[in-house]
């Protein structure tokens, strides 16, 4: 069970601007992003442990482009979901990057961070 603590020091790497956009993103669209990662394995994937993994994690996506669309809390665990596109002077779909970062509390109380990355 995460104490108040860990719980805080997770959402603060959360800010306000993340969550603002995450609201603004439209239900519909975020399940079609969140379909589209399940359907394929991720080009890459990261296990990293530590207390600050998580942060770290979240520090890189957002300085490569990556917005928040999603953030689940479970009883052991935080669930976020990056996004981003970019897109030609035409107006046409260039590249796309989808990130999964998973944040646990595992058995022998060790913070896990498992960061997974779909790219088109």
């Amino acid at each position: 069970m995460l104490d108040g603590l860990r719980a805080r020091s997770i959402s603060i790497a959360i800010t306000e601007k993340d969550r603002r956009h995450m609201d603004a993103i439209p239900v519909a669209r975020r399940l079609r992003i969140m379909r589209r990662i399940m359907c394929r394995p991720p080009t890459e994937e990261q296990h990293l442990k530590g207390n600050t993994s998580y942060v770290k994690a979240i520090l890189k996506l957002r300085a490569s482009g990556l917005r928040l669309i999603d953030l689940q809390r479970q009883e052991t665990a935080f669930t976020a979901i990056w996004y981003r596109k970019s897109t030609s002077v035409l107006g046409l779909l260039m590249s796309e990057a989808i990130a999964l970062v998973v944040w646990e509390l595992n058995e022998r109380d060790e913070e896990i961070t498992t960061l997974r990355i779909w790219r088109t």
